[in-house]
Protein backbone atom coordinates (compact mmCIF):
# COMPACT_ATOMS: atom_id res chain seq x y z
CA UNK A 1 0.00 0.00 0.00
CA UNK A 2 3.18 2.41 0.67
CA UNK A 3 4.78 1.53 -2.37
CA UNK A 4 0.74 2.29 -4.75
CA UNK A 5 0.88 5.68 -2.44
CA UNK A 6 4.04 6.67 -3.42
CA UNK A 7 3.73 5.64 -7.28
CA UNK A 8 0.35 7.83 -7.21
CA UNK A 9 1.93 10.76 -5.68
CA UNK A 10 4.76 10.73 -8.21
CA UNK A 11 2.62 10.20 -10.83
CA UNK A 12 0.87 13.14 -9.66
CA UNK A 13 3.51 15.40 -9.08
CA UNK A 14 5.41 14.74 -12.28
CA UNK A 15 4.60 17.41 -14.59
CA UNK A 16 5.05 15.06 -18.15
CA UNK A 17 2.73 12.81 -16.33
CA UNK A 18 0.10 15.87 -15.40
CA UNK A 19 0.60 16.90 -19.12
CA UNK A 20 -0.23 13.71 -20.27
CA UNK A 21 -3.15 12.92 -17.98
CA UNK A 22 -4.39 16.44 -19.23
CA UNK A 23 -4.41 14.93 -22.90
CA UNK A 24 -6.10 11.43 -21.65
CA UNK A 25 -9.22 13.40 -20.26
CA UNK A 26 -8.99 16.06 -23.50
CA UNK A 27 -9.82 12.55 -25.82
CA UNK A 28 -12.52 10.95 -23.29
CA UNK A 29 -14.40 14.00 -23.57
CA UNK A 30 -14.15 14.37 -27.50
CA UNK A 31 -15.11 10.91 -27.21
CA UNK A 32 -18.15 11.17 -25.05
CA UNK A 33 -19.41 14.29 -27.13
CA UNK A 34 -19.15 12.19 -30.26
CA UNK A 35 -21.26 9.43 -28.27
CA UNK A 36 -23.57 11.90 -27.19
CA UNK A 37 -23.93 13.49 -30.40
CA UNK A 38 -24.56 9.89 -32.10
CA UNK A 39 -26.83 8.98 -29.36
CA UNK A 40 -29.00 12.55 -30.17
CA UNK A 41 -28.99 11.92 -34.10
CA UNK A 42 -30.43 8.59 -33.73
CA UNK A 43 -33.53 9.59 -31.81
CA UNK A 44 -33.86 12.18 -34.43
CA UNK A 45 -33.69 9.55 -37.26
CA UNK A 46 -35.69 6.86 -35.20
CA UNK A 47 -38.51 9.73 -34.52
CA UNK A 48 -38.18 10.49 -38.73
CA UNK A 49 -39.10 6.37 -39.24
CA UNK A 50 -41.58 7.07 -36.69
CA UNK A 51 -39.83 4.97 -33.72
CA UNK A 52 -39.54 6.06 -30.08
CA UNK A 53 -36.74 4.59 -28.09
CA UNK A 54 -35.44 5.93 -24.63
CA UNK A 55 -32.31 7.74 -24.06
CA UNK A 56 -30.34 5.45 -22.85
CA UNK A 57 -31.08 2.73 -25.85
CA UNK A 58 -29.69 5.46 -27.69
CA UNK A 59 -26.40 5.26 -25.74
CA UNK A 60 -26.92 1.42 -26.26
CA UNK A 61 -26.82 2.13 -30.18
CA UNK A 62 -24.43 3.46 -30.65
CA UNK A 63 -21.72 1.64 -28.38
CA UNK A 64 -22.63 -1.41 -29.64
CA UNK A 65 -22.46 -0.11 -33.54
CA UNK A 66 -19.40 1.90 -32.83
CA UNK A 67 -17.65 -1.56 -30.71
CA UNK A 68 -18.45 -3.39 -33.74
CA UNK A 69 -20.62 -5.45 -31.45
CA UNK A 70 -23.79 -4.97 -33.54
CA UNK A 71 -26.17 -7.46 -31.66
CA UNK A 72 -29.12 -5.99 -34.67
CA UNK A 73 -31.89 -6.35 -31.89
CA UNK A 74 -32.13 -2.24 -32.79
CA UNK A 75 -31.86 -1.28 -37.09
CA UNK A 76 -33.04 1.29 -38.88
CA UNK A 77 -35.44 0.95 -42.28
CA UNK A 78 -34.23 3.80 -44.10
CA UNK A 79 -31.44 4.41 -46.25
CA UNK A 80 -30.67 7.56 -44.40
CA UNK A 81 -30.70 5.40 -41.05
CA UNK A 82 -28.42 2.60 -42.71
CA UNK A 83 -26.10 5.45 -44.27
CA UNK A 84 -25.66 7.08 -40.52
CA UNK A 85 -25.45 2.82 -38.58
CA UNK A 86 -22.15 3.20 -41.60
CA UNK A 87 -20.81 5.94 -40.68
CA UNK A 88 -21.06 5.12 -36.76
CA UNK A 89 -19.41 2.27 -37.34
CA UNK A 90 -16.44 3.41 -39.10
CA UNK A 91 -15.70 6.06 -36.91
CA UNK A 92 -15.78 3.84 -33.54
CA UNK A 93 -13.37 1.69 -35.37
CA UNK A 94 -11.17 4.43 -35.19
CA UNK A 95 -12.24 6.17 -32.12
CA UNK A 96 -12.83 2.74 -30.10
CA UNK A 97 -10.51 0.19 -31.56
CA UNK A 98 -7.63 2.09 -32.61
CA UNK A 99 -6.89 5.90 -30.88
CA UNK A 100 -8.11 4.91 -27.33
CA UNK A 101 -6.07 1.95 -26.73
CA UNK A 102 -3.39 3.93 -28.17
CA UNK A 103 -4.16 7.00 -25.86
CA UNK A 104 -4.01 5.04 -22.83
CA UNK A 105 -1.13 3.30 -23.38
CA UNK A 106 0.88 6.16 -24.53
CA UNK A 107 -0.58 9.08 -22.02
CA UNK A 108 -1.01 6.91 -19.21
CA UNK A 109 0.11 2.84 -19.16
CA UNK A 110 3.76 3.89 -20.37
CA UNK A 111 4.20 6.49 -17.52
CA UNK A 112 2.27 4.67 -14.49
CA UNK A 113 5.08 2.20 -15.30
CA UNK A 114 7.64 4.64 -15.48
CA UNK A 115 6.38 5.74 -12.30
CA UNK A 116 6.56 2.36 -10.39
CA UNK A 117 10.31 1.97 -11.29
CA UNK A 118 11.24 5.61 -10.53
CA UNK A 119 9.81 4.50 -7.24
CA UNK A 120 11.23 0.81 -6.99
CA UNK A 121 14.62 2.64 -7.10
CA UNK A 122 15.88 4.17 -3.96
CA UNK A 123 16.95 7.69 -3.58
CA UNK A 124 18.75 7.38 -0.46
CA UNK A 125 20.27 5.49 1.88
CA UNK A 126 18.92 4.56 5.62
CA UNK A 127 20.78 7.07 8.53
CA UNK A 128 21.76 4.19 10.12
CA UNK A 129 24.19 2.92 7.59
CA UNK A 130 28.17 3.19 8.44
CA UNK A 131 31.31 1.30 7.23
CA UNK A 132 29.53 0.81 3.63
CA UNK A 133 30.97 0.79 0.13
CA UNK A 134 30.11 3.03 -2.55
CA UNK A 135 30.94 1.93 -5.77
CA UNK A 136 29.53 5.15 -8.81
CA UNK A 137 29.99 2.37 -11.73
CA UNK A 138 28.27 -0.30 -12.52
CA UNK A 139 31.13 -2.82 -14.78
CA UNK A 140 32.80 -6.26 -13.81
CA UNK A 141 35.05 -4.79 -11.60
CA UNK A 142 33.14 -3.16 -9.53
CA UNK A 143 30.61 -6.28 -9.47
CA UNK A 144 33.31 -8.85 -9.04
CA UNK A 145 34.30 -6.57 -6.00
CA UNK A 146 30.56 -6.66 -4.57
CA UNK A 147 30.95 -10.49 -4.64
CA UNK A 148 33.89 -10.16 -2.26
CA UNK A 149 32.14 -7.73 -0.26
CA UNK A 150 29.52 -10.46 0.07
CA UNK A 151 31.40 -13.22 1.10
CA UNK A 152 32.86 -10.41 4.12
CA UNK A 153 29.64 -9.47 5.16
CA UNK A 154 30.39 -5.58 3.87
CA UNK A 155 27.46 -3.58 2.81
CA UNK A 156 27.58 -1.78 -0.33
CA UNK A 157 25.34 0.71 -3.04
CA UNK A 158 25.64 1.70 -6.58
CA UNK A 159 25.19 5.32 -7.36
CA UNK A 160 23.65 5.97 -11.22
CA UNK A 161 22.22 8.41 -12.58
CA UNK A 162 20.23 6.93 -15.53
CA UNK A 163 16.96 5.69 -14.65
CA UNK A 164 17.51 2.54 -16.66
CA UNK A 165 20.57 1.46 -15.26
CA UNK A 166 19.18 1.54 -11.97
CA UNK A 167 16.58 -0.29 -12.69
CA UNK A 168 18.58 -2.62 -14.66
CA UNK A 169 20.73 -3.21 -11.35
CA UNK A 170 17.82 -3.39 -9.11
CA UNK A 171 16.49 -6.41 -10.98
CA UNK A 172 20.02 -7.92 -11.33
CA UNK A 173 19.88 -8.28 -6.78
CA UNK A 174 22.15 -5.27 -6.09
CA UNK A 175 21.80 -2.55 -3.90
CA UNK A 176 21.43 0.42 -5.81
CA UNK A 177 20.56 4.28 -5.23
CA UNK A 178 19.63 6.74 -8.23
CA UNK A 179 21.39 10.06 -8.03
CA UNK A 180 23.79 12.33 -9.52
CA UNK A 181 27.43 10.66 -9.21
CA UNK A 182 28.81 14.80 -9.48
CA UNK A 183 26.77 16.25 -6.53
CA UNK A 184 27.23 16.59 -3.08
CA UNK A 185 23.74 15.88 -2.17
CA UNK A 186 23.69 12.54 -3.65
CA UNK A 187 26.56 11.16 -1.45
CA UNK A 188 24.83 13.13 1.53
CA UNK A 189 22.12 11.19 1.11
CA UNK A 190 24.21 7.42 0.91
CA UNK A 191 25.87 8.58 4.28
CA UNK A 192 29.65 9.05 2.43
CA UNK A 193 30.92 10.72 5.47
CA UNK A 194 30.41 7.53 7.23
CA UNK A 195 31.59 5.01 4.67
CA UNK A 196 34.70 2.59 4.86
CA UNK A 197 35.41 3.31 1.31
CA UNK A 198 34.32 4.95 -2.44
CA UNK A 199 34.66 3.25 -5.58
CA UNK A 200 35.26 5.41 -8.34
CA UNK A 201 36.02 3.24 -11.91
CA UNK A 202 34.36 5.21 -14.69
CA UNK A 203 36.72 7.64 -16.53
CA UNK A 204 39.35 9.68 -15.66
CA UNK A 205 37.25 12.80 -16.46
CA UNK A 206 34.32 11.67 -14.17
CA UNK A 207 36.63 9.77 -11.23
CA UNK A 208 38.40 13.04 -10.40
CA UNK A 209 35.11 15.19 -10.26
CA UNK A 210 33.66 12.49 -7.64
CA UNK A 211 36.87 12.30 -5.87
CA UNK A 212 36.77 16.46 -5.73
CA UNK A 213 32.88 16.16 -4.70
CA UNK A 214 33.14 13.58 -2.22
CA UNK A 215 35.41 15.64 -0.27
CA UNK A 216 32.90 18.63 0.05
CA UNK A 217 31.49 15.92 1.89
CA UNK A 218 34.44 14.35 3.79
CA UNK A 219 37.87 14.68 4.34
CA UNK A 220 38.84 11.35 5.71
CA UNK A 221 36.52 8.90 3.31
CA UNK A 222 39.07 6.57 1.18
CA UNK A 223 38.39 6.80 -2.33
CA UNK A 224 39.68 3.66 -4.30
CA UNK A 225 39.93 5.29 -8.54
CA UNK A 226 40.61 3.63 -11.66
CA UNK A 227 43.06 5.80 -13.77
CA UNK A 228 43.81 5.12 -17.64
CA UNK A 229 46.10 7.99 -18.01
CA UNK A 230 49.72 8.86 -16.92
CA UNK A 231 48.75 12.54 -16.72
CA UNK A 232 45.66 11.86 -14.38
CA UNK A 233 47.73 11.19 -11.61
CA UNK A 234 48.42 13.99 -10.09
CA UNK A 235 45.34 15.06 -9.71
CA UNK A 236 43.64 12.55 -8.87
CA UNK A 237 45.67 12.08 -5.92
CA UNK A 238 45.35 15.63 -5.06
CA UNK A 239 42.04 15.19 -2.94
CA UNK A 240 44.02 13.26 -0.32
CA UNK A 241 43.53 9.98 0.71
CA UNK A 242 42.89 8.59 -2.93
CA UNK A 243 44.23 5.30 -3.87
CA UNK A 244 45.16 5.43 -7.47
CA UNK A 245 44.46 1.89 -9.99
CA UNK A 246 45.87 1.81 -13.31
CA UNK A 247 44.22 -1.21 -14.36
CA UNK A 248 45.23 -1.49 -17.91
CA UNK A 249 49.04 -0.27 -17.22
CA UNK A 250 48.56 -3.66 -14.43
CA UNK A 251 47.21 -5.92 -16.67
CA UNK A 252 49.50 -5.27 -19.52
CA UNK A 253 52.57 -5.41 -17.02
CA UNK A 254 51.07 -8.69 -15.85
CA UNK A 255 50.52 -10.20 -19.16
CA UNK A 256 53.94 -9.33 -19.90
CA UNK A 257 55.54 -10.59 -17.05
CA UNK A 258 53.29 -14.16 -17.67
CA UNK A 259 54.59 -14.48 -21.18
CA UNK A 260 58.44 -12.80 -20.47
CA UNK A 261 61.02 -14.63 -18.70
CA UNK A 262 61.00 -12.08 -15.91
CA UNK A 263 63.08 -13.39 -13.01
CA UNK A 264 61.84 -11.92 -9.90
CA UNK A 265 59.04 -12.73 -7.69
CA UNK A 266 55.40 -10.63 -8.68
CA UNK A 267 54.29 -9.05 -5.42
CA UNK A 268 50.09 -9.50 -5.56
CA UNK A 269 49.76 -8.18 -2.04
CA UNK A 270 50.68 -7.02 0.89
CA UNK A 271 49.86 -6.97 4.65
CA UNK A 272 51.76 -4.51 6.45
CA UNK A 273 55.69 -5.61 6.29
CA UNK A 274 53.99 -9.46 5.20
CA UNK A 275 54.59 -9.18 1.22
CA UNK A 276 52.37 -12.17 -0.67
CA UNK A 277 54.21 -12.55 -4.61
CA UNK A 278 54.60 -15.43 -6.89
CA UNK A 279 56.80 -16.63 -9.17
CA UNK A 280 56.73 -19.65 -11.59
CA UNK A 281 58.44 -23.31 -11.37
CA UNK A 282 60.12 -23.11 -14.13
CA UNK A 283 62.15 -20.42 -13.53
CA UNK A 284 64.60 -22.56 -10.90
CA UNK A 285 66.29 -25.16 -12.24
CA UNK A 286 65.34 -28.87 -11.46
CA UNK A 287 62.59 -27.80 -9.22
CA UNK A 288 59.97 -29.48 -11.39
CA UNK A 289 59.40 -32.77 -10.68
CA UNK A 290 60.48 -32.66 -7.19
CA UNK A 291 57.57 -32.87 -4.23
CA UNK A 292 57.65 -29.56 -2.20
CA UNK A 293 59.76 -31.64 0.85
CA UNK A 294 61.96 -32.64 -1.28
CA UNK A 295 62.51 -28.73 -2.75
CA UNK A 296 63.45 -27.91 0.82
CA UNK A 297 62.98 -24.35 -0.13
CA UNK A 298 62.52 -22.97 3.22
CA UNK A 299 66.32 -24.59 3.87
CA UNK A 300 67.91 -22.74 0.82
CA UNK A 301 66.33 -19.82 0.26
CA UNK A 302 63.46 -19.23 3.54
CA UNK A 303 60.89 -19.79 1.31
CA UNK A 304 57.63 -19.93 2.60
CA UNK A 305 55.44 -21.42 -0.06
CA UNK A 306 51.45 -20.47 1.51
CA UNK A 307 49.87 -22.17 -2.13
CA UNK A 308 50.20 -23.35 -5.41
CA UNK A 309 48.67 -21.92 -8.86
CA UNK A 310 47.97 -24.88 -11.33
CA UNK A 311 45.78 -23.76 -14.12
CA UNK A 312 43.40 -21.06 -13.00
CA UNK A 313 43.41 -22.83 -9.45
CA UNK A 314 45.08 -22.48 -5.82
CA UNK A 315 45.52 -25.35 -4.55
CA UNK A 316 47.06 -25.52 -0.50
CA UNK A 317 50.58 -26.28 -0.12
CA UNK A 318 50.86 -30.16 0.50
CA UNK A 319 54.62 -31.09 0.90
CA UNK A 320 54.09 -34.28 -1.53
CA UNK A 321 52.83 -32.71 -3.90
CA UNK A 322 54.78 -33.16 -7.18
CA UNK A 323 55.52 -29.76 -8.68
CA UNK A 324 54.63 -29.07 -12.34
CA UNK A 325 56.79 -26.77 -14.93
CA UNK A 326 52.83 -25.12 -15.85
CA UNK A 327 52.45 -24.04 -11.72
CA UNK A 328 53.31 -20.74 -10.10
CA UNK A 329 53.70 -20.69 -5.97
CA UNK A 330 52.62 -17.97 -3.87
CA UNK A 331 55.25 -17.38 -1.51
CA UNK A 332 54.79 -14.93 1.55
CA UNK A 333 57.68 -13.23 3.48
CA UNK A 334 58.92 -10.10 4.30
CA UNK A 335 61.19 -7.43 1.72
CA UNK A 336 64.35 -9.33 2.32
CA UNK A 337 63.23 -12.94 2.21
CA UNK A 338 61.54 -11.92 -1.29
CA UNK A 339 64.64 -10.27 -2.38
CA UNK A 340 66.79 -13.92 -1.59
CA UNK A 341 64.19 -15.06 -3.66
CA UNK A 342 65.17 -12.95 -6.62
CA UNK A 343 68.74 -13.70 -6.06
CA UNK A 344 68.30 -17.52 -6.46
CA UNK A 345 66.05 -16.86 -9.71
CA UNK A 346 68.38 -14.39 -11.43
CA UNK A 347 71.48 -17.37 -10.51
CA UNK A 348 69.45 -20.23 -12.21
CA UNK A 349 69.74 -20.75 -16.07
CA UNK A 350 67.59 -19.34 -18.64
CA UNK A 351 65.56 -21.42 -20.64
CA UNK A 352 64.36 -21.08 -24.28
Amino acid sequence: MKLLLLQILFFVKNEKSQKNVYLLAKFLFFLALIISIYSITFHLIMAHEGKDYSWITGVYWTLTVMSTLGFGDITFSTDLGLMFTLFVLMSGVILLLIMLPFTFIQFFWAPWLEAQKETRTPRSLPESTKDHVILTNYDPITRNLVEKLKKHNFDYSFVTSDQQTATEIFDAGYTIVLGEVDTPETYQQMQADKAALIVATADDLVNTNIAFTIREISENVPIAASADNENSLDILNFPGNTHIFQFMSMLGTNMAEKTMVVRQTHIIGQFEQLLIGEFPVRDIDNLAGQTLKQSRLRNKIGLTVIGIWERGEIFPPDPEAILKQTNILIIAGTKDDLARVDHQLAMSPERE
